[in-house]
């Protein structure tokens, strides 16, 4: 039986009920963000955060956070491309594998770099033959960066190409296109909201990560700064609430800035226009 969406509607208390729990829910995730927002002027925001110490750690984790994300597109599409066109034993294991990053605390990602990338550790060997050391450096942050957020890229772009229609790349192949012009020409234009999309999801979370760098990098040698995450603690832990809100309001600004970013690609119905091929 078919049922009109226009006329299926919920009525009387179900309906009341749903509203009132998913206002509640609502008010829980606002009231943080508008508190801090509310309680600091933009002029406190200037001048708390135009010193050198809070205008570094903000560089540093933007500059980190896209080094890492363009790290994890290079190397994660491939890798959702593969979960979403193969067929092979184990795969659902490899799968999973993908969203152990989310489910680990990160303090214990970072306790687990330094296990890896440790200078007698097989990381940390192949690091020091190339005269790279590992913990508080860029290196590090950037490394913690693409554990923790690398999932959301990778599982957004598995996604759009799962609902990429097989038969576009099987005809392109017997009209002659090699298998990377498919992927280009193709399979890239197609998803490409989704990647960056994915691109965007990854970028933020590395921004709002500290449990992983307070192991890993807390500081920033040489100079000893600090990510913005670590930045907010550290002036909490040396001046109070009064220290921190102003590095605290400029960050979740830079979250909605994301968040606007973000809807206006997810509005698009198409970021690159591929004559002649369609879903």
């Amino acid at each position: 039986m078919h049922i009109r969406k226009a006329n299926f509607h919920y009525k009387g208390p179900f309906k009341i009920v749903i509203w009132i729990i998913s206002i509640i829910f609502i008010i829980f995730i606002l009231a943080p963000i508008v508190r801090i927002l509310t309680l600091v002027s933009p002029s406190t925001i200037f001048t708390q955060v135009i010193t050198p110490g809070n205008l570094s750690s903000i560089e540093i984790t933007l500059y980190a956070a896209t080094i890492s994300t363009l790290i994890i597109l290079l190397f994660g599409f491939p890798l959702a491309y593969l979960l979403s066109r193969f067929k092979f034993p184990g795969k659902n294991i490899l799968d999973a594998i993908v969203e152990i990053p989310i489910m680990i605390p990160h303090s214990v990602v970072g306790i687990g770099l330094l296990f890896v990338f440790a200078e007698s550790e097989p990381g940390g060997i192949l690091f020091n033959y190339f005269g790279i050391s590992f913990g508080y450096n860029l290196i590090a942050v950037i490394l913690a960066y693409i554990f923790v957020s690398g999932t959301y890229a990778i599982k957004t772009m598995e996604e759009a190409i799962k609902s990429l229609p097989p038969r576009l790349e099987i005809v392109a192949r017997t009209l002659g296109a090699s298998q990377t012009q498919v992927i280009f020409r193709i399979v890239i234009p197609q998803v490409a909201r989704s990647i960056l999309t994915g691109g965007i999801l990854s970028w933020a979370r590395s921004i709002s990560e500290v449990g992983a760098i307070l192991i890993v990098a807390p500081y920033i040698i040489p100079g000893y700064n600090a990510i913005a995450g670590v930045q907010v603690y550290n002036q909490f832990e040396v001046t109070g609430l009064e220290g921190a809100i102003g590095i605290s309001a400029l960050l979740i600004v830079i979250s909605l800035v994301i968040f606007i970013i973000l809807k206006i690609i997810q509005g698009q119905r198409k970021i690159f226009f591929v004559p002649g091929v369609r879903k």
